[in-house]
């Protein structure tokens, strides 16, 4: 089941034949045609551009799944859907008006954070940010990094890992020869020797450990519990002012998702692969290094404050990196009512 649920010109051809040969339509199927244009429970259908990352599970796999149930049919959303291959594309997409919606991994989340979109729902908690030692490099800990050539991506979430742990071993930038990379050539660089470290994620650290076993780990995401890297899904502003209830609507559709997807993990892996052509065994390997939370349990951490806290930890480490000048109150860029609303829907 592929992107767009819009019906093509010659199928809408092909009925209008139809009905030249059968004559006219009777007030049954006139009824049933005015049913499907006013979508699930009688409302008007509204449309939405989506987009996802067709190589995430976090992306990808939700999309899949809510296609795989029909879920846009009953929540009278004809959706145009479109693959991208990160975060920062989307919001770029809807800065120029052609995306309402997309998913981001928590690398991204400064871009929301500082004005440029707004989180409707967190999606994941990812534990498959890594930095990691070659065997030849002689570091087994962080503080073994002084002097050593270090791979990492500028702007995403290795960077971040990278961080978290330069300062908890009382390090800096300064102490390393930081290799600004793009992140598949962390991986050759790292294989072929080129580097002594990487800072990474998942599933291109899953690379690295299939290539180099004995590879050692320096630090990882459960080091850092404070600072959880949240990816989640965002709104373009314009969305959220001009189209709240459609946006309403697609989170009914993500609740359904979601929680489908924590009770059939394995299914929604299998559907992933099937819509994007990524391999089951990389997409199951994002999975496994990741936490999904169910939507009563995102609805109980937005009405205690818990959700706003994650987002500001994650502002803490965006301040420090230079990815936004100032803190700012999660509440600015984080909307809850709308989730609350589609739970609402739901009962």
């Amino acid at each position: 089941m592929k992107n767009n649920r819009k019906i093509s010109a010659f199928a809408a051809g092909t009925a209008l034949a139809a009905l030249a040969l059968t004559g006219c339509a009777t007030s049954s199927d006139k009824a049933a045609s005015d049913d499907a244009t006013a979508g699930a429970g009688g409302r008007e259908t509204v449309e939405l551009n989506v987009g996802y990352i067709d190589t995430s599970i976090n992306g990808v796999g939700l999309i899949a799944v809510a296609n795989e149930l029909a879920l846009w049919e009953k929540a009278g959303i004809d959706v145009n859907l479109t693959p991208f291959t990160n975060g920062p594309t989307q919001i770029q997409a809807m800065a120029a008006g052609s995306l309402d919606i997309g998913y981001i991994g928590g690398g991204a989340t400064w871009m929301p954070a500082s004005g440029q979109a707004t989180i409707i729902t967190p999606n994941e908690a990812t534990y498959g940010d890594f930095v990691i030692a070659t065997p030849d490099s002689g570091a087994t800990s962080v503080k073994d990094l002084k002097g050593l050539r270090v791979g990492v991506p500028e702007g995403g979430s290795g960077e971040m890992i990278l961080s978290l742990a330069l300062e908890e071993a009382g390090l800096t930038t300064d102490d390393i020869v930081k290799v600004p990379l793009d992140p598949p050539n962390v991986v050759s660089s790292f294989v072929a020797g080129q580097i002594d470290v990487a800072a990474i994620f998942s599933p291109l650290s899953d690379q690295i450990f299939e290539s180099v076993p004995d590879a050692e780990v320096l630090a990882n995401n459960e080091d850092f519990p404070e600072t959880e890297f949240v990816g989640g899904w965002v709104a373009s502003n314009q969305a959220i002012a001009d189209k709240a209830d459609a946006v309403s609507r697609f989170l009914e559709v993500w609740i359904q998702a979601n929680d489908w997807r924590l009770e059939n993990v394995e299914d929604a892996v299998q559907l992933a692969a099937d819509e994007s052509g990524a391999p089951v065994e990389q997409l199951q390997g994002q999975a496994d290094a990741l936490e999904w939370w169910t939507s009563d349990v995102i609805l109980e951490n937005n009405e205690s404050g818990k959700t706003y806290e994650q987002f500001e930890a994650l502002e803490d480490l965006f301040v420090k990196l230079g990815r936004i000048p100032a803190k700012v109150p999660a509440e600015e860029f984080v909307n809850i009512e709308l989730f609350a609303q589609a739970k609402e829907a739901l009962q």
